[in-house]
């Protein structure tokens, strides 16, 4: 059995944070609940996450400053980072990090299209995983030879 896909859901707006949370077990996520940007933090340092889903405008800590805080710290998560936002374009605009994470939404977003950007940074995890990458060398080379 594989170990459980952790996502931070950080998302200040509580019917939507809950209804965020519903969809991770739904979809057998662990979720990983923030309604403020210190509280992502906290949860950013003290465990392993595997996907966020992160709003820009928070109270305490902004969404901004935890892209700057993933981009200097732990990069790779903006890979598996998807950004969820009623901010305006010249809010966001000059945000460097937007460009790197894997799903931009502006609010309203279909809540189907963000499950789908979950099961995808899922995927995407599990091909980067660097045990899974020697099983698909190992597994591409004895069916290599199964059909020489």
């Amino acid at each position: 059995m594989s170990a459980p896909f952790a996502v931070l859901m950080v998302e200040d707006d509580q019917a939507t944070l809950s209804l965020l949370a519903a969809i991770a077990k739904h979809e057998g996520f662990d979720a990983l609940l923030a309604d403020d940007g210190e509280k992502a933090m906290s949860i950013l340092t003290r465990h392993s996450v595997d996907a966020m889903v992160l709003d820009l405008l928070l109270p305490r800590t902004n969404g901004f400053d935890i892209l700057r805080h993933c981009n200097s710290a732990m990069p790779r998560l903006l890979d598996y980072t998807i950004v969820i936002t009623a901010a305006s374009e010249q809010i966001y605009g000059s945000c460097a990090e937007l460009h790197l994470v894997r799903r931009f939404y502006r609010k309203p977003f279909d809540f189907v299209d963000l499950t789908s950007a979950l099961h995808a940074c899922r995927a995407a995890k599990a091909l980067d995983d660097p045990a899974r990458q020697h099983l698909s060398v190992r597994a591409a080379g004895i069916a290599e030879r199964n059909t020489s």
